[in-house]
């Protein structure tokens, strides 16, 4: 049984899918709507019927990403990959669903939107450190100092973009032209950020995928930056 109050799975997902928050994410994050959106149903569910606080799942993924260059460090390079890859994706579902807990409870505020602010900015930077020290093989090497760098550019894109009101893919684009279609594959493909865990223990260089694609994410704010104070 379920209520309005109390929504279950499928209730959740049609209204997901109904909102125009849907096609904003499909835009701007399809692997996050393909992977994390359906488990995050489910727990959002739970969640509503059990009166937990948005601000109280937010607090819990904020608590597992210090977990993360831990579990990297301490943990033997196979281990590590597993146990990061899986947190990251626990992660964002999570951010799944204190959204969506709160927009159904109307428990959205100002407070809650900087809290996950604040733990979506540390959880990028800290899984792209862990990866990076995966890929040193739990040490604080180069590959994890590469690691750091990656996720401060990523970061400095996010300050950037939220500056200027969000991220380019966030509003649909007047045409679909070729370019809009690669630009909205490639953003989206943060979501799939933690399954490059597991290759870093055998294929370290994959930390320069995260910096490459760190420095494609910043380049097209700055330029998005340049544009609009040219305008």
């Amino acid at each position: 049984m379920t209520s309005p109050d109390h929504p279950g799975p499928r209730t959740l997902a049609r209204a997901y899918f109904a909102s125009s928050k849907s096609g904003e994410e499909l835009r701007g994050n399809w692997v996050m709507w393909v992977l994390h959106r359906w488990p995050s149903f489910v727990l959002t569910s739970l969640c509503l019927r059990a009166g937990i606080r948005p601000d109280r799942v937010t607090l819990l993924g904020g608590a597992l990403v210090w977990l993360l260059p831990l579990m990297a460090w301490l943990l033997p390079p196979a281990g590590a990959a597993w146990a990061v890859c899986v947190t990251g994706f626990v992660v964002i579902v999570l951010d799944c669903v204190d959204g969506d807990v709160a927009r159904w409870t109307g428990m959205t505020s100002a407070r809650g939107a900087r809290l996950d602010f604040i733990v979506d900015m540390t959880f990028w930077g800290l899984l792209y450190l862990s990866i990076g020290i995966i890929a040193a093989g739990g040490t604080f090497g180069g590959w994890a100092v590469l690691g750091m760098a990656a996720g401060w550019a990523r970061l400095l894109a996010r300050v950037v973009n939220d500056s200027m009101g969000g991220h380019s893919t966030e509003a649909a684009p007047a045409r679909w032209t070729p370019l809009a279609v690669g630009e909205a594959a490639v953003v989206g493909l943060s979501g799939a950020i933690p399954f490059l865990a597991l290759a870093a223990p055998s294929a370290p260089w994959v930390v320069w995928l995260l910096l490459g694609y760190s420095a494609l994410d910043l380049g097209d704010a700055l330029l998005r930056l340049l544009r609009s104070d040219a305008a």
